[in-house]
């Protein structure tokens, strides 16, 4: 019998979890949004446009100070070198953008996301300056790991309870097995990038969770 009744909760425990995410991603608005614009960026990359927009929008130190240079530490935010590296970045903002954005608010979950990303990539361009590397860079990885570093410092602020919640140990895995592909597998992989984003998603948080005291609970996470 307590078999019987410890398998209907686990199942009553898995329903209420995907209930969970499906009303989080129905309002996850800006997380929808960036992944619809990341994937019609690839597409039209994969057209005759393509050379173009890599063109204009990734990431290189050697065009920095032209009219147009700064700019890139944005778009690129929005190109992926091939199918494996947008699949990869996407799935790791559907994973957890929406949780985290419905735990901020849309518009504080955009700043960061944005931010990240910036940071991430103008870091990176302080290590080519300093150690005289100029590379091509694309990629939202930077701004999506500033979603990690967000919930890094939402774990560090919050102890051992946080720490402890149920099936949250599965989300972590696949994060830290993220963080090792994109930073140390995945080929011409940003480090720094990945690394400046973190840090921003590490101060948004911050920022959010002890200056703002936000003590929400992070639904659908775990």
């Amino acid at each position: 019998m307590s078999e019987e009744m410890s398998d209907a909760q686990v199942q009553n425990s898995q329903e209420e979890f995907w209930e969970e995410q499906r009303r989080i991603y129905k309002k996850a608005y800006v997380t929808i949004a960036l992944i619809v614009i990341n994937a019609i960026a690839f597409i039209l990359c994969t057209t005759d446009l393509g050379y173009i927009i890599y063109d204009k929008g990734a990431l290189m130190l050697s065009d920095f100070d032209s009219n147009w240079g700064k700019f890139r530490t944005f778009t690129s935010m929005f190109l992926h070198a091939d199918m494996e590296h947008l699949a990869s970045n996407m799935f790791m903002l559907i994973l957890l953008g929406g949780v985290i954005e419905n735990y901020t608010g849309h518009a504080y979950y955009l700043l960061m996301y944005l931010m990240s990303g910036i940071f991430g990539n103008l870091f990176s361009l302080g290590f080519e300056q300093l150690f005289g590397i100029d590379r091509i860079s694309v990629g939202a990885s930077g701004a999506i790991m500033g979603n990690v570093g967000f919930l890094a410092l939402w774990l560090l602020a919050g102890g051992k309870a946080k720490r402890k919640m149920p099936n949250l140990k599965y989300r972590l895995i696949v994060f830290g097995l993220y963080i090792i592909q994109t930073c140390f597998i995945q080929e011409g992989a940003n480090t720094q990038a990945h690394f400046g984003g973190f840090l921003m998603g590490v101060f948004m948080g911050v920022i959010n969770i002890i200056i703002f005291k936000n003590k929400k609970k992070m639904e659908g996470l775990a």
